[in-house]
């Protein structure tokens, strides 16, 4: 599905897209730091978050009684996808300038 669906779709859902999420002003070099941060550990960030999108999409499909309860699951997992998503599009980033990955991957969260 192409961006511009998805983002049609979450629209229309009364939800937020990547796109509505105000950037803070960062310098090109502040960019290129967090990109590198988030690209070290991106691969197991991303194992985890679709871990918890596989629990939620089962648990919401098993034990959502009501509409409302499907509502809430559905947004949970909409939250988690689109925090996966501004993940993997930092990473992407990271990963187009071929650049070598000289972050230390014991203390990524202190950079970030």
């Amino acid at each position: 599905m192409d961006q511009e669906s998805i983002k049609l779709i979450r629209h229309s859902l009364a939800s937020i897209d990547l796109s509505d999420v105000e950037h803070k002003e960062e310098s090109e070099t502040e960019r290129k730091e967090y990109c590198a941060a988030i690209s070290a550990i991106f691969p197991r960030l991303e194992k985890t978050l679709k871990r918890f999108l596989y629990a939620q999409l089962m648990y919401a499909s098993n034990e959502a009684e009501t509409w409302e309860r499907v509502i809430f699951a559905r947004g949970t997992f909409n939250g988690l996808d689109i925090i996966l998503e501004h993940l993997k599009q930092a990473h992407n980033e990271h990963m187009e300038r071929g650049v070598q990955n000289n972050f230390d991957k014991n203390s990524p969260l202190s950079e970030l």
